[in-house]
């Protein structure tokens, strides 16, 4: 039988995160497989969008294959922004670590309504499946969530 193959994948500001890997043999297993060191240090937010989004998805941590699960750390130069997209197959949730982060998306409900807030160190908020959202600095700091998206 074949070995199956998996993808994750997450179009955000233009890009495309995408992660394709083989399953590890377990004769080459260790726990590096299934360690990542990293989101400890700040991205660099010297660009347009004053952001940037340091993945943890399967190509930084194979020991993900399979499971469904990935996250990430973005840093936010003050009023940088992470522009509005989608998760065509993911949900993600948010926790503030460091500030305060306006975050918002758009409703499906047939007057695509947006629902926001300004949400501060320790809060989380929940962006459903497939709808559009944004996270936007409105502080005179460095702001830093985490995230975590599912499938």
């Amino acid at each position: 039988m074949p070995p199956k193959w998996t993808v994750k994948w997450a179009v955000a500001g233009g890009y495309s995160i995408i992660g394709c890997k083989m399953p590890i043999a377990h004769s080459m297993m260790s726990a590096n497989n299934f360690t990542f060191n990293g989101l400890n240090l700040p991205g660099n937010t010297s660009n347009p969008n004053g952001s940037r989004v340091t993945p943890v998805a399967i190509g930084q941590l194979p020991g993900l294959n399979t499971l469904g699960i990935s996250m990430v750390r973005i840093d936010y130069a003050p009023w940088g922004i992470n522009p509005p997209h989608t998760h065509p197959k993911s949900t993600e949730i948010l926790t503030v670590i460091e500030s305060s982060l306006q975050v918002g998306f758009v409703n499906s409900n047939p007057d695509n309504g947006l629902i926001t807030k300004t949400l501060h160190k320790g809060d989380m908020f929940v962006f459903p499946v497939g709808l559009v959202h944004f996270q936007r600095n409105v502080e005179t700091v460095n702001v830093v969530p985490i995230a975590a998206l599912s499938g």
